[in-house]
């Protein structure tokens, strides 16, 4: 499938202090999928936060792993920017999204079927550009429905649209609650997507699989226990072997393996050939501006997962993105 290309005279690629920007724009489509309450409405909600996250720690220099400029990301379409922006304005109210946001929830905006982002960064060596262009590119992530919802074919045309998939897996809600639905889409898209298959299992989506609410104290004294992770004085929390990680969390002989959930770690490798993997969390550790983390006492949302303890700070949600297959770009001209 030739990849998309978006133009630089789309508005959404306008730059507010330079102007509409030169040359083409890559973008990459991505699907996204969770269980039921594995959330996803905050993971999009938070995407631009993430970013300045991120960015925050880059340009201080507290992530001594990261040599480059951290990353911009601005709503590139109406429906985007109006979810995003009234979403912010919930969970910083200390509200926690509901997993599906329909127009009757009060104060937050229609969560819409995709998200577009623009990514921009500030080139290191300016003169790179005029050879290849890779400090800007639009990410649409399309938000794919749980099939008990709709019709398993509906959602076909979308996903084969797709170059990516990231994979929402909640450790404490899910225990392998969803696996049916997951499994009937991906044999449905191995069947639809034949033609463009190099071998007869592996489909032509590279996948992200992301550990979702790290931040939930039962999974993170957990990790901690296990020595699979550490929180650093930022809050920012590392995990030794995210894949291993994955594994030990599928495993019916760990703290949250089911019997179900022990299936999927092979029909994701039955399916795919690419598969990073991620810890992430859409609200972060608390901590008082100022004051370093304390592991003991971190908790950002309460017991219930219903509010907020602290502003949110994401972690782990443009990283999946970022890691994502550059798209080819079109010539100039």
């Amino acid at each position: 499938m030739t990849e998309p290309i978006v133009r630089a005279a789309d508005p959404l690629c306008e730059d507010a202090e330079r102007g509409p920007a030169d040359g083409v724009v890559r973008e990459k489509r991505i699907a996204l999928w969770g269980a039921r309450r594995s959330g996803r409405s905050t993971f999009l909600a938070m995407v631009e936060d993430a970013a300045a996250e991120t960015r925050r720690r880059v340009e201080e220099g507290a992530d001594a792993g990261h040599h480059v400029p951290g990353w911009n990301v601005f709503g590139a379409d109406g429906a985007t920017l109006a979810f995003v922006e009234k979403s912010r304005a919930a969970l910083r109210a200390g509200t926690l999204l509901p997993e599906s946001i329909t127009s009757s929830d009060p104060g937050v905006s229609s969560h819409p079927e995709r998200c577009r982002f623009l990514f921009r960064r500030r080139p290191r060596t300016p003169l790179l550009r005029r050879f290849a262009d890779r400090t800007r590119f639009v990410a649409t992530v399309h938000d794919l429905p749980n099939l008990a919802e709709t019709r398993a074919h509906a959602v076909q045309p979308t996903l084969n649209e797709c170059t990516g998939l990231i994979l929402l897996f909640d450790p404490i809600g899910e225990a392998g609650h969803g696996l049916a639905d997951l499994k009937q889409l991906l044999r449905e898209a191995s069947a639809v997507q034949q033609p463009r298959m190099r071998s007869v299992d592996l489909l032509p989506l590279e996948l992200a699989v992301c550990v979702t609410k790290i931040d939930d104290m039962r999974l993170f004294r957990a990790a901690r226990w296990g020595a699979w992770t550490e929180l650093d004085r930022h809050g920012r929390i590392r995990i030794r072997d995210p894949k291993a990680f994955f594994h030990w969390l599928c495993d019916p002989a760990g703290p949250f393996g089911a019997s179900a959930a022990n299936k999927l770690p092979p029909l994701l490798d039955r399916h795919f050939d690419r598969i990073r993997y991620y810890a992430t969390s859409s609200v972060g550790f608390f901590s008082p501006d100022g004051v370093p983390i304390d592991p003991e006492s971190c908790r950002n949302v309460t017991s219930d997962r219903k509010r907020l303890e602290g502003r949110p700070r994401p972690q782990g949600i443009v990283e999946p993105i970022l890691g994502m297959r550059a798209t080819r770009m079109a010539k100039e001209g």
